[in-house]
């Protein structure tokens, strides 16, 4: 099978696109996820096909960015199953993007809603930061999250727990850099930990006595995992018109269905109406 160009240069090592092993800029071991300006995507993919309904799953998540850009995501929770308009759910149920220069904690209801921001948070590059996310899969189930040792309470519910769709029939996290292609991203993750207690996840959310928290990016940190890239070129954001998913609208470049807004569909390699 012919590989998209983007495939090819990652496995041969593109200086392009990668997410490998290596340092921050402070020299703190990291697993540095890259994307030269123009790519869509460098991430990592984690638990596929191993989440359930009804079950709740304790996500920590230490990171530190080179760069803040308008649409960047550095975390998702993206469905796999049930996310399309005869089905009726989210895409991207629950995000960590970019909007207006600030970290948002976005949930998105069904198929036909926009992301919501339910937390927001103004970060600085160059600065470790810890969080740590609690969702409880079902439709509906639930959400809590923690930034930096701290529980947070959402703007929306004005409480410490979200009730939201977090269960298309196959949901799972994944972490790194997506969107944000306008320019160059580089994005560094010390350690991630997935479990079913909290406890699970206490250095990488932050919550343990010996974590660091926020602070400079030199901070002691543990060892960083290991993953790899995915990515596809994106068509220029002015050459797709507006919809309710920013850069997957009609004309917007795409693999599958899932790439593409609302009622768009993928016909070669570009979301058009049917």
């Amino acid at each position: 099978m012919a590989k998209r160009k983007s495939e090819m240069m990652l496995s041969f090592g593109s200086l392009d696109l990668y997410a490998k092993l290596g340092t921050d800029p402070n020299g703190t071991a990291a697993l540095h996820f890259h994307r030269k300006e123009g790519y869509i995507r460098a991430e990592y993919h984690a638990l596929s096909n191993k989440l359930e309904d009804d079950q709740t799953y304790y996500i920590g998540y230490k990171f530190s960015l080179g760069t803040i850009e308008q649409s960047l995501m550095i975390f998702q929770f993206k469905a796999y199953e049930g996310n399309d308009a005869t089905t009726g759910g989210a895409n991207i149920p629950l995000s960590l993007g970019f909007k207006s220069g600030q970290l948002h904690l976005q949930y998105q209801a069904d198929f036909s809603s926009q992301r919501v921001p339910q937390w927001s948070k103004t970060l600085s590059t160059d600065t470790v930061y810890s969080a740590g996310i609690v969702i409880h899969t079902g439709k509906p189930g639930w959400v809590e999250f923690y930034f930096d040792g701290e529980q947070q309470t959402f703007t929306t519910s004005k409480s410490t727990r979200l009730q939201a769709n977090t269960w298309e029939g196959r949901n799972e996290p994944k972490f790194g850099a997506y969107r944000g292609e306008a320019v160059e991203i580089n994005t560094y993750v010390y350690n991630i930990q997935i479990g079913t207690e909290l406890s699970d996840i206490e250095e990488a959310a932050g919550l343990s006595a010996t974590s660091s928290g926020s602070g400079s990016a030199s901070a002691s940190t543990s060892s960083a995992v290991s993953s790899s890239a995915v990515s596809t070129p994106s068509a220029s954001a002015s050459a797709s018109p507006s919809c309710s998913w920013e850069g997957h609208c009609a004309g917007a470049s795409c693999s599958t269905y899932n790439d593409c807004s609302d009622d768009l569909v993928c016909t070669d390699g570009v979301c058009a109406s049917t």
